[in-house]
């Protein structure tokens, strides 16, 4: 996303150290579900919104053609960076349109912890359904919206509070954190999951993935769903 440009040095430090709030089960996440779907060794992967490259590069490992999507150009030099393999493709461009990427040409499709920083998440549902060839997967991961929102706070018993559930555009309290200073849309899940059915997915399985160091509550960090493009006219 454009606006982690001027904060990719940043977000690369908050990587580096890990811990409870970083992308780390999506990406293992990701990597199970592909798993299960297949051998990938040839097939072509777009991994859209890849920001720094983590997980292009380890699908890439796996075997797979790997493209790597983003707006920021900041992002995709970090990514080009760390991919000593060469092989991936880096393409700057606009998740919610995929404008320089042909019609049904991935196999799979993966969106790791991106859809909360995008306006608009059914174009990114409608674009990753054109990229894909008949019969292909799209895997999403987001910050759990039931518990990662604008109204919902710890209460120190490894629950939490929720006070308001809807639909906007928010920044947590605190500072330096990535939500503090870029902000996220939330939404509930309802809507991403009717969303992706009604983009043309037909939903397989959602996931709730428990985070790997609970030391802020023990509520489930991601959501994350798999669903397979219909061929059939949307």
């Amino acid at each position: 996303m454009p606006q982690y440009d001027g904060f990719a040095m940043q977000y690369r430090e908050i990587l580096n150290k890990g811990g409870a709030g970083g992308p780390e089960p999506a990406f293992r996440y990701m990597e199970e579900q592909l798993g299960w779907l297949g051998d990938l060794a040839g097939k072509s992967i777009c991994d859209i919104g890849c920001g720094q490259g983590q997980l292009s590069i380890r699908l890439a490992a796996m075997g797979a053609n790997v493209t790597g999507v983003d707006l920021s150009a900041e992002q995709l030099a970090y990514a080009a960076a760390e991919d000593k393999s060469g092989q991936i493709a880096w393409v700057r461009d606009d998740a919610m349109s995929l404008s320089s990427i042909q019609d049904e040409s991935f196999d799979f499709a993966v969106s790791s912890v991106m859809l909360m920083d995008v306006p608009d998440h059914r174009s990114v549902f409608s674009a990753a359904w054109r990229i894909l060839k008949p019969g292909g997967y799209l895997i999403w991961v987001i910050m759990h919206p039931c518990f990662q929102s604008p109204f919902s706070h710890p209460i120190g018993d490894g629950g939490r509070h929720v006070s308001e559930y809807r639909e906007q555009f928010w920044k947590s309290r605190g500072h330096g954190t990535i939500r503090s200073t870029l902000g996220a849309y939330h939404r509930p899940l309802s809507v991403y999951i009717n969303d992706f059915m009604q983009a043309g997915f037909r939903l397989l399985r959602v996931d709730e993935l428990d985070r790997l160091e609970p030391t802020v509550d023990v509520l489930p960090g991601h959501f994350a769903a798999v669903g397979r493009k219909m061929d059939d006219a949307r």
